[in-house]
């Protein structure tokens, strides 16, 4: 795929963007080189690329959720500088 001139100022119309004719060769230089690499990728063959489709087995060990500690709220607030009904107290910030 190659874009033309004409093309380039359409597309640059349509993105509100003023571009003089320096302006539209090299963005048309710039582009269809991206184009290039597109139809490069398209040529690749990938007939022997074995396709991975099972996406549901995990990847990591999921391990049981579980509770491996006693309840200990007393300990944690003791660290707060601020607590109220075993919760912290944050000053209020939108008014």
């Amino acid at each position: 795929m190659t874009l033309t001139p004409e093309a380039i100022k359409k597309v640059a119309k349509l993105s509100r963007l003023t571009l003089n004719d320096t302006d539209t060769a090299y963005y048309q230089a710039q582009l269809n080189g991206i184009f290039s690499w597109i139809d490069a990728l398209q040529n690749v063959d990938v007939s022997k690329v074995e396709l991975h489709l099972d996406q549901t087995t995990p990847q990591m060990h999921e391990r049981h959720d579980a509770v491996t500690a006693p309840n200990r709220v007393t300990e944690v607030m003791s660290n707060a500088p601020a607590s109220s009904h075993e919760m912290f107290s944050v000053p209020k910030v939108v008014e």
